[in-house]
């Protein structure tokens, strides 16, 4: 049998492959894991091969491509092709337990680098736009995340808090199911979640939903129940290593994303955001030594 090759040195068509294992049913299942296992062969297989290959129909094989955003078999393959020749200088992102630091620190920073190309590549324009759209009308934004996530949805309050928008950070389960059962028509959420199946956050999404806000969901690329529930959704795409989760690899680029939205929401709303802005940084003018 082939070994699957190490997720940090997959070609990032392979690692959105291998991200949605687990979230397929058993046909399409046996479609990614023998792409994952055979891609060089692959790049040659016709959809009818590649069917019979794997013991699915053609029409299973067409619908797994088309659900990951690709317009049929033969722009996957397009698609396949160019990003394992891409790969071929992927960086080592990799840690063994006997490494220096300085081996360390070069693993870590290279698998920063490989997330934020991955998900630059990943993330969908237009859902961005409408992001983008939704935040800058938005009567007040609530930043909402469990854990690890919570530490981000507090970066991205931090960051937003200097527009003049009212916004807040909800990372209590508690606070969240209140704080979300009575948001009204206008108010959007910005959910982050790295699984998409964090169960406070999920719970705290449908209440927005049922209240009449806007859903905003940055997650790990695949199909997740938070994907189900957001009206606008941002994936991320990081490797995992042995050292180092996945989810945690994630984070550099769902700040980075944040990033992205607050400035855009920033020159979306000027001039007025510009002054907001600098009657923010004024403020703190006495604050520093």
């Amino acid at each position: 049998m082939t070994e699957t090759v190490p997720q940090a040195t997959q070609s990032v068509v392979l690692r959105q492959l291998s991200s949605v294992k687990g979230s397929v049913g058993p046909a399409r299942q046996k479609v990614v894991d023998y792409v994952v296992q055979h891609a060089e062969e692959v790049v040659q297989l016709s959809v009818t091969e590649l069917a019979g290959l794997t013991g699915t129909s053609e029409a299973t094989v067409v619908r797994l491509f088309q659900e990951l955003k690709y317009k049929g078999y033969q722009d996957f393959k397009i698609q396949l092709s160019r990003s394992l020749a891409a790969g071929a200088g992927t960086l080592g992102t990799d840690i063994a337990p006997d490494d220096p630091p300085e081996a360390v620190l070069e693993a870590l920073f290279n698998t920063s680098v490989v997330t934020l190309r991955d998900t630059l590549k990943l993330v969908d324009r237009g859902a961005l736009e409408v992001a983008v759209d939704m935040l800058a009308r938005a009567r007040r934004i609530e930043f909402l995340g469990a854990g690890g996530s919570g530490a981000v949805a507090l970066d991205g309050y931090h960051k937003f808090i200097r527009l003049g928008i009212p916004v807040n950070a909800i990372t209590e389960e508690h606070n969240a199911a209140q704080v979300c059962a009575v948001l009204k028509p206008g108010d959007v959420v910005l959910a982050i979640s790295h699984s998409g199946s964090t169960r406070s956050v999920l719970e705290a999404v449908r209440l927005a939903r049922e209240a009449g806000a806007g859903i905003i969901a940055i997650t790990r690329f695949g199909r997740s129940p938070l994907d189900r529930l957001a009206d606008v959704v941002l994936h991320t795409l990081s490797p995992e290593t042995a050292f180092r989760s996945e989810a945690i690899a994630s984070r550099i680029a769902q700040l980075v994303l944040l990033d992205c939205l607050m400035v855009s929401v920033y020159l979306a709303l000027q001039p007025a955001s510009g002054s907001t802005l600098e009657r923010a940084r004024d403020a703190l003018g006495g604050k520093r030594m």
